[in-house]
């Protein structure tokens, strides 16, 4: 279903041949009329025509003559003057309560008052966001830039669609920079070099953009390792966005400007997380693991940082011990786990306890056999989700915990 969103006024509309352009081709579609939604179904044949209109233009001859002109295509629905904050939300209640969800919408605010613009970009979003709306195109019937040598003159249609891929920009990038999730900033990237490869669409492609698609998908598969806790995947695939950061500075000036200004601060956060060999358990392994805890804290993506400080800790003890090469074996790790837990006991003073074999043999042993008994009381705690009656840990002691045994991993390294 594709809906047509306009408005109209109790203006004298002057009457004008339009000229739209669409971005895919180069065919070019004109069309004579001084009520610029009359030209919404011929260029682009849509299933409904919403005018939406006040008590004064609902009175005034352009919706008689619009209605004759275009009869059941055309609804038009009242709306308040907005004259005050009140009434602008009742428009914006409107709106949205005619449009039905997953609806392809075009958007036209050639005829629209003062304001109006605003509040449609601003509902735009809303649409997409809430009811799954595509919304195909936001056009403009520019009669200020009108060429006069023509009789009637002739007003170019201004696609302003790019305002909304603005916010999809936005949207991704700070979803990336809270939470590291980088789907939308990914889904940008493609989009925008996708679109300089349709085949309609005469740019040299020596000019086109190369690398975004691709630099979206390492993205999408850097982000989806870190939030599904694959450090190895996302240490790899660190360094291959690195790479891909490097040759793309360019090509995000040209087509991707929103995602060019982030790039330095996404190189510092990607930089320390990037490792060569990242199956070797070796110390630049171990620092990496802890920069991505801290990732995790600046995300505050909780959970997964107490699940990886506590795997930390083993596979500290395991390189501090000589197991490198088995250090990823599930017996090896029970193993080691068997022996932290068995260190801890014995700082507690249990009896059936004794001293670790490894006890004098590595630096840092109080501080990690400390740091183990408190990272696996939060991962307990986190784990059972609450579900025990002795449970005492709320959010933010979580959260002050795990902040505290990260600071304490460092001295470890």
């Amino acid at each position: 279903m594709k809906i047509g969103l306009s408005f109209l006024g109790p203006s004298d509309y002057k009457t004008a041949v339009y000229v739209w352009r669409p971005s895919s081709t180069d065919r070019t579609c004109e069309y004579e009329t001084d009520l610029f939604p009359e030209t919404l179904n011929i260029f682009f044949t849509l299933t409904k025509l919403l005018i939406f209109v006040t008590k004064d233009a609902r009175k005034h001859e352009n919706c008689h003559r619009l209605q004759l002109k275009l009869g059941d295509l055309v609804e038009f629905v009242d709306i308040p003057d907005g004259k005050n904050e009140n009434e602008l939300w009742q428009i914006f209640d409107i709106v949205t309560e005619k449009v039905p969800s997953n609806a392809s919408v075009i958007i036209d605010i050639t005829h629209a008052f003062r304001y109006l613009p605003l509040v449609i970009f601003n509902l735009a979003s809303y649409l997409r966001r809430i009811k799954n709306v595509e919304v195909s195109n936001i056009v403009y019937g520019n009669w200020e830039v009108r060429d006069t040598s023509f009789q009637p003159p002739r007003a170019p249609v201004f696609d302003l669609t790019s305002t909304l891929e603005l916010q999809n920009w936005l949207y991704g990038i700070d979803a990336f920079q809270r939470r590291g999730e980088a789907y939308e900033l990914a889904t940008s990237l493609a989009k925008t070099q996708g679109r300089f490869y349709k085949k309609e669409i005469s740019v040299n492609s020596i000019n086109r953009p190369q690398k975004l698609k691709d630099t979206g998908h390492c993205l999408q598969d850097f982000s989806e390792a870190i939030r599904l806790l694959r450090p190895l995947k996302a240490f790899e695939a660190a360094k291959e966005l690195f790479s891909f950061l490097e040759d793309v500075h360019n090509e995000s000036i040209l087509w991707a400007k929103p995602f060019a200004e982030i790039l330095r601060e996404l190189e510092n956060e990607i930089k320390l997380l990037k490792l060569n060999k990242p199956l070797e358990l070796n110390k630049n392994h171990l620092k990496a693991e802890h920069h991505l805890i801290l990732y995790y804290l600046e995300k505050d993506l909780i959970v997964q940082a107490v699940l990886l400080a506590r795997e930390f800790l083993v596979s500290y003890l395991a390189w501090q011990t000589g197991i490198q090469d088995q250090w990823r074996d599930r017996d090896i790790r029970c193993k080691i786990e068997r022996k932290l837990n068995q260190a801890t006991r014995w700082k507690q003073g249990k009896e059936d306890s004794t001293v670790p074999d490894w006890y004098d043999k590595i630096a840092g042993a109080d501080i990690l056999i400390k740091l183990w008994g408190d990272v696996v009381e939060l991962r307990n705690s986190i784990a059972h989700c609450e579900m025990n009656q002795a449970e005492t840990c709320n959010p933010s002691t979580i959260r002050n915990n795990i902040r505290n045994i990260t600071s304490q991993i460092q001295s470890l390294l």
